[in-house]
This record gives structure tokens, C-alpha cells and sequence, in this order.
């Protein structure tokens, strides 16, 4: 794209959003994304690099993959020297643009290294606090607790108290990214703004007008939702086990919280939008829409992610990206996106310098109508505090999850697209695994993922084809 002046950015970044939920005939109610949709492109085919925060959203900044850039597990949960960041070992996006002359601001949850000073990573207003809606919370049947002995009890979902005779309550990340933007959009230079929340994040808690727009009796359910997972890895099955004790009811009550949690951000997603357009700054301003992973919401008898969940509600996101000049309502269902490619795109469409040896790749040539390879995909997961080693790849309708410590998986997801049957062991489908497998290897070599790739000890011979074959 060719622009006389920098375009600005606007990018909302929501955790726990999977694609399912803002995919177009989503039950989930989400008017102002499928909007933002019309006038740009949705990717159906987006992955996460990683199930959990901390791994995927580093991986967004840098254009790195977690074996890269380090960050296995969330900053809060293992020693600081072991999942962190120093300021300066590997580039950001965000101070690409500030050396373009860009002013940023970062708004809500940050969560990629643990020092919360932003401006070391090229964010020159920032504020990581604010991230949730606060709220008192009613307890009139909608408020559900997960049991397990010896552990805490803990709420999946419960509803905030609400005033429908006015508006709702505006969240905070959004009130300082509006802000920030009726602030910058009259200046000389170009404004990147991230506006980044906790939500729909568990637990579920929506404000009372929202859940009130999803019938509970009409909510559908996961086809694999009493699935036994018997072709699974066995840590699937003892995450069920958490999850056991719900009933038809109490699921439609969770998934239906989670999707008004996500309609209230689309309305808070409306505001930022209208903002744009009565500043003047929407006709030069790139708006991006995604998530840094997705939720289970009843797949496989699961809720939430991390661990085993190496599955398409987990890792299929939401990415919507407007490009003033660009294509409008296209929905590209073939393109393989994940998070080390928003890095690379970002920059490319704003004639900045790119990132030195970024292993994601520019979308550029999508929004200027030219041919463009559909690619593969490729995720890496460390199990958080189980350290559970898995390496995903999709290609066509194919993917392939390798479980060392479990059972591999392959599923063809034209045929299957709630991953039902596992073909790994389908000897007619031994030539698919292979390849798959070779894939995986390739990609750990081209990125550096030596840990895997150098695994020619004995014991260490678990993949269906070793990196060698």
C-alpha cells in the first residue's frame, strides 16, 4: 500500500477469544466486529503459537516464536530469570515505530515480561493497570463454583450487577485508549494504540443487560462435549475429570456468560471505533482485532486452556485486520496466520524498518490484491507447570499435534472439524503423519528449536519419523 502519510494503529487485543465465538452466525451478538469485518479482512485460519498468555502475546510483540524469545510459561508463575524478557535482547515492534516517528500507547493487560515498564519496549504511554471490569456481583443462580478436594474452590462464571436505564460501564483499558487517541489523532505524527483487556478471560462475568440477551435454554452445546477422549492423551482425560460434575444447564450457563462478556467488548470496541471516525483519524487508521489464544468452552468435556488443550477452540483465533485502502469484506479462509506475523505486517504497511530476522511474515501483499502462498502453520507448547512438551502443525486441511509424553494426534479438519477422531494411528493414513512430522521438523530447524530437534538419544525417540528422515 502506498500512503502519503504513516496510517495510524488501533489494535484491541482480548484474551481467551477463540474464533468460533466472532466467527460470522456465531451465536455470540458481536454487531461491531462483524462491522469492522465488513470493512476489512477476517482470517479464519489464525492460530496462537502458544495456549497461554504471556508465550503468545511475547511472540506478538517480536515476531519470535516462544523457543526464540524464551517466554515458555506465564511471567507470574515461574522465576522471573527463567520466562522473562531484558529490555533490548530482542526487538518490539512498538520501538520500530517510535524510530518512525510514531507516538504508542499501551492500555490494559500487558502481561509479556514482568517489570511492567513498558517504555523500555518502545511504548511511551502506558498503563498496564485497569485491565478487567470491575463489578459487584449477584448471586441469583448465575453464579456457578468448580469443586475439586483439595483444591480452592473457584468461580467459572457468576453475572455483575447492572443499571439498564444507563449505558454500561465503560472499561478502563478502553477509557485510556479513547483518550489517548482523542489526544494523538490531532497531532502531526502517526499513533499506534493497543488497547488490551483481561476479558473474556475465566472467570466469565458479564454484566446483567448482556447475559440477558442469550436465551439459556437455547444455547447449543459442543458435539464432543460428553466425548470419553479414549484416542486422546491421557491428561485430557484428567481434565475432564474437573469438569465431570456439570450438567447440560450448567454448560449453557458458561458458554453463554463467555459470549456476553465478549458482547459487552463489542460495544466497548464500537466506542473506539466511533472515536476514530469523530476525530478524522479513521480514514488513515489500520485497526486490528485478535486474541492471544482461545477457550475451550465445553470442547471435549474442557473449559478454559493450557496444558493438553492443543485444539482448535485453544488455538484457532480471531484476527480481523481494516487497512485503510485495503480490501473490505473479505473472509480469507485459506491464509495460515498466527502471531509472529502481525510484527512483520505491521511495520511493512507502515514503510517502517522491520524486524531483523522476524520468523513471522508480512500479509502485506493480501491488502494490496496480489497472490500470496497459504503457507503452513506451526505452534509450540511447554506445559506450563507441568512442563508438557507438544509441537502443532496445520497444513491443508491436515493437523498434526505431537504429544511425546502421550499420544500423537492427526486430524483432517475438513472432514472433521471438532477433531473427533484421531488418525495418527490409521495406518492408511501413515503417509499423512510422516509428512506432517517432517513439517514439524523443518520448521523446528528454519526457527531454531534445537531442543526437540536435537533429540537422537534413545529414550528420546517418540516422534512417528525422526528429524533426520
Amino acid at each position: 500500500m502506498k500512503n502519503e502519510k504513516r496510517p495510524n494503529i488501533l489494535m484491541i487485543i482480548t484474551d481467551h477469544t477463540n474464533a468460533e465465538a466472532v466467527a460470522p452466525g456465531s451465536p455470540c451478538q458481536k454487531p461491531n466486529l462483524d462491522r469492522l469485518a465488513s470493512e476489512g479482512i477476517r482470517f479464519h485460519r489464525c492460530h496462537t503459537v502458544n495456549a497461554i498468555c504471556s508465550p503468545a502475546r511475547a511472540s506478538l510483540m517480536t515476531g519470535l516464536f516462544p523457543s526464540t524469545h524464551g517466554i515458555w510459561d506465564c511471567t507470574h508463575t515461574q522465576r522471573q530469570g527463567w520466562v522473562d524478557l531484558a529490555p533490548g535482547e530482542f526487538p518490539f515492534f512498538s520501538a520500530r515505530l517510535v524510530e518512525a516517528g510514531y507516538r504508542t500507547g499501551y492500555f490494559g493487560k500487558w502481561h509479556v515480561e514482568s517489570s511492567e515498564r513498558l517504555d523500555q519496549f518502545g511504548w511511551l504511554d502506558y498503563d498496564p493497570n485497569g485491565c478487567h471490569l470491575r463489578g459487584a456481583e449477584e448471586n441469583d443462580g448465575c453464579r456457578l463454583v468448580i469443586q475439586t478436594p483439595g483444591y480452592r474452590d473457584s468461580r467459572v462464571c457468576a453475572v455483575l450487577a447492572d443499571d439498564p436505564t444507563r449505558p454500561p460501564a465503560p472499561h478502563p483499558a478502553f477509557e485510556k485508549g479513547i483518550a489517548f487517541i482523542r489526544e494523538k489523532a490531532g497531532g502531526g505524527a502517526p499513533f499506534c494504540c493497543v488497547i488490551s483487556t483481561s476479558e473474556p478471560h475465566d472467570p466469565y462475568r458479564p454484566l446483567r443487560r448482556f447475559l440477558d440477551l442469550y436465551d439459556l435454554e437455547r444455547v447449543p452445546l459442543p458435539p464432543t462435549l460428553r466425548n470419553p477422549a479414549t484416542d486422546k492423551p491421557e491428561i485430557v482425560r484428567r481434565m475432564q475429570a474437573v469438569w465431570h460434575g456439570l450438567s447440560d444447564a450448567d454448560w449453557r450457563l458458561i458458554r453463554a456468560s463467555y459470549w456476553a462478556v465478549i458482547s459487552y467488548l463489542d460495544h466497548e470496541v464500537g466506542r473506539a471505533l466511533d472515536v476514530l471516525r469523530e476525530t478524522g483519524a479513521w480514514e488513515n487508521t489500520i485497526v486490528v482485532f485478535l486474541s492471544d489464544h482461545g477457550d475451550m468452552q465445553g470442547a471435549h468435556g474442557l473449559c478454559t486452556k493450557g496444558v493438553g488443550t492443543a485444539y482448535e477452540p485453544v488455538y484457532n483465533i480471531p484476527l480481523i485486520i481494516r487497512c485503510p485502502g485495503g480490501p473490505a469484506g473479505v473472509e480469507d479462509c485459506s491464509t495460515q496466520v498466527n502471531l509472529t506475523d502481525l510484527a512483520p505486517t505491521l511495520l511493512d504497511l507502515c514503510g517502517t524498518s522491520p524486524i531483523a530476522g522476524a520468523q513471522g511474515r508480512s500479509l502485506r501483499p493480501l491488502f494490496e490484491n496480489q497472490s500470496f502462498d497459504p503457507g503452513e502453520n506451526y505452534a509450540e507448547f511447554y506445559g506450563q507447570r507441568f512442563v508438557y512438551t507438544q509441537r502443532i502443525v496445520w497444513h491443508g486441511e491436515w493437523k498434526f499435534i505431537f504429544n511425546p509424553g502421550g499420544v500423537d494426534e492427526l486430524y483432517n479438519l475438513t472432514e472433521d472439524p471438532h477433531e473427533e477422531v484421531n488418525l495418527a494411528g490409521d495406518l492408511t493414513r501413515r503417509e499423512v503423519l510422516l509428512d506432517m512430522t517432517q513439517r514439524m521438523w523443518r520448521r523446528m530447524r528454519a526457527i531454531g528449536d534445537e531442543s526437540l530437534l536435537r533429540s537422537s538419544y534413545y529414550t528420546l525417540r517418540t516422534a512417528p519419523i525422526g528429524p533426520e528422515g
